[in-house]
C-alpha cells in the first residue's frame, strides 16, 4: 500500500482540528504535503517559512508525517505569539515545537488509536 493511499484527508483533518484546539488557533497557514525526499534545502522532513507549511510524505509512516505537521504548526503558533523564530538545533522555539508536537501526538493516539495500528505502508 502506498503512502498516498494511507494518508487520507480525514486523518489530516482530525489532526488539524486537534492542533487548532491544543494550540488555541483559529486559522491555519497554507499546508502542502510534498511527495519529495526532503524540504528546507535537503535537511528536513518539514518546514515553516513564516507563511506556509510544507511536509514531506514520501517514504514515511503516516504518523511521522502527522508529527511533523504538528511540529510545524507549533511554529505557526509561535509566530502568531510574536516569538523570535530561531530554527537552529536546540533553540528554545525548536525545543518547544518538539515537545508540544509530542504532546499533541500522544493525545492524537488516544483519540485515534487505529491510525497508529492500521496505517503501515
Amino acid at each position: 500500500m502506498k503512502l498516498f493511499e494511507v494518508v487520507q484527508d480525514h486523518m489530516i483533518t482530525h489532526l488539524l482540528q486537534l492542533c487548532k484546539t491544543e494550540l488555541g488557533i483559529d486559522e491555519l497557514p497554507p499546508i502542502e504535503m510534498v511527495n519529495d525526499d526532503t524540504v528546507g534545502g535537503g535537511t528536513s522532513f518539514g518546514e515553516f517559512d513564516g507563511e506556509s507549511v510544507r511536509v514531506v510524505i514520501k517514504g514515511r509512516h503516516p504518523m511521522d508525517v502527522m508529527r511533523t505537521l504538528a511540529h510545524e504548526l507549533v511554529h505557526w503558533k509561535q509566530l502568531i505569539d510574536g516569538k523570535e523564530m530561531d530554527g537552529s538545533d536546540g533553540s528554545d522555539v525548536e525545543n518547544e515545537a518538539n515537545a508540544i508536537a509530542g504532546i499533541i501526538m500522544r493525545k492524537f493516539a488516544k483519540l485515534y488509536p487505529d491510525y497508529f495500528l492500521n496505517t503501515l505502508p
